[in-house]
């Protein structure tokens, strides 16, 4: 298979306040893992912890501002790249966000950012389609899919952990 582009796989991990970001760029023919970066992204967590992930505001009080995690992306992946992630409404949004405030050149409305491909992969739907064709009848949760493709159970979600178990999932649907 050769995709036109390399294909950057993104995940973050809080919902209304990122907190971490993850990110694997794909190579376009073999979807190997070319590079990657990771970061927790400062914001006030106003005393809460994020569940899932178990980071906590002593965690992120040092790290970069959302802003610079958003040129850094910018600046080490640039934007000739597919956007992928295991669930895009949430994590593009996330994306789309952070490269606002490093004032990376977008135009308005919900995906249509002008220096990247509005194509996005959404890796989740046909992971799920894909495992019911195989015969799967677990739930759609990404911790049942992750472990129906063979990840090993998780106790605590890390955003670059999740972008390369969604990256093997994503292999083994398409290679």
């Amino acid at each position: 298979m050769k995709l036109p582009k390399d294909i950057l796989l993104i995940d973050f991990e809080g919902v209304s306040n990122p907190v971490q970001v993850g990110a694997v760029l794909l190579d376009k023919e073999t979807l190997e893992e070319k590079d990657n970066f990771t970061s927790y992204i400062y914001a006030d967590l106003g005393g809460r912890i994020v569940k899932k992930s178990g980071i906590t505001q002593e965690m992120i009080n040092e790290a970069p501002k959302p802003e610079e995690i958003g040129r850094t992306l910018y600046e080490k992946f640039g934007s000739n790249v597919f956007i992928a992630s295991w669930v895009q409404s949430l994590d593009i949004s996330h994306f789309i966000n952070l490269m606002k405030k490093a004032k990376i050149d977008f135009t308005e409305g919900p995906v249509n950012f002008s220096k990247y491909d509005f194509h996005i992969i959404d890796i989740w739907p046909i992971a799920y389609i894909h495992a019911l064709k195989s015969g799967y009848t677990g739930g759609v949760g990404s911790e049942e899919l992750f472990q129906y493709f063979g990840a090993k159970p998780r106790d605590l979600h890390n955003a670059l952990e999740d972008c390369k178990i969604a990256a093997d999932v994503l292999r083994k649907i398409v290679l």
